[in-house]
């Protein structure tokens, strides 16, 4: 025999709202809202994998330059300014004032990191993922793809292309996706 309640309105916002509880106490706190760090206001941004700075392709300040690991120089085109938005942030080179995107508004696997305009888009919205690691390395995840930054195919050389690719936000992201920066713990 089944019983059969009436669902009521009062009812159906009941279960709303448990289940809004239940699942904010199950899914992992963003470091960020840990609040285990703060993070810069301006940073280069090095690969946990290759030890190379992310930074805009030959000092471009064109929209659509390329994002890609060189071997850090101190450049303002390695150096990355941190503005607050909307819970993350966006990435602006210091060099060309741009923001660091993925490149049109792409949520495909393996799609191109660049600079542009910054328009306010969420695909120029990056937020930290995972745990912090051993040497604050942290992945960044785009807002618009939820995929994380990273240099393709754990490739080490000077000029390899940053793109975007899943990756897991619970622990620390693999070297080719995490990223080290100037943040302070707490």
């Amino acid at each position: 025999m089944t019983l059969r309640i009436p669902l009521t309105p009062a009812r159906a916002a009941a279960a709303a709202v448990g289940a809004a509880i239940a699942l904010t106490t199950a899914l992992p706190a963003t470091p960020a809202a840990a609040g285990g760090f703060r993070p810069p206001t301006s940073s280069t941004v090095v690969n946990a994998n290759s030890g190379k700075c992310l930074e805009i392709a030959d000092w471009s300040t064109d929209d659509g330059a390329p994002a890609r690991q060189w071997e850090c120089t101190g450049g303002a085109n390695q150096r990355w300014d941190y503005v607050p938005d909307s819970g993350g942030f966006r990435l602006v080179n210091h060099n060309s004032g741009k923001c660091l995107e993925i490149a049109d508004w792409s949520r495909d696997y393996g799609a191109e990191a660049r600079q542009w305009g910054c328009t306010g888009g969420a695909n120029q919205h990056w937020n930290y993922a995972g745990s912090i690691g051993p040497h604050n390395e942290l992945g960044l995840s785009n807002l618009n793809s939820a995929f994380l930054l990273e240099i393709a195919d754990w490739r080490t050389d000077d000029g390899a292309p940053a793109r975007q690719w899943p990756g897991s936000t619970v622990g620390v992201p693999q070297a080719n996706q995490a990223w080290i920066t100037a943040i302070t713990r707490l």
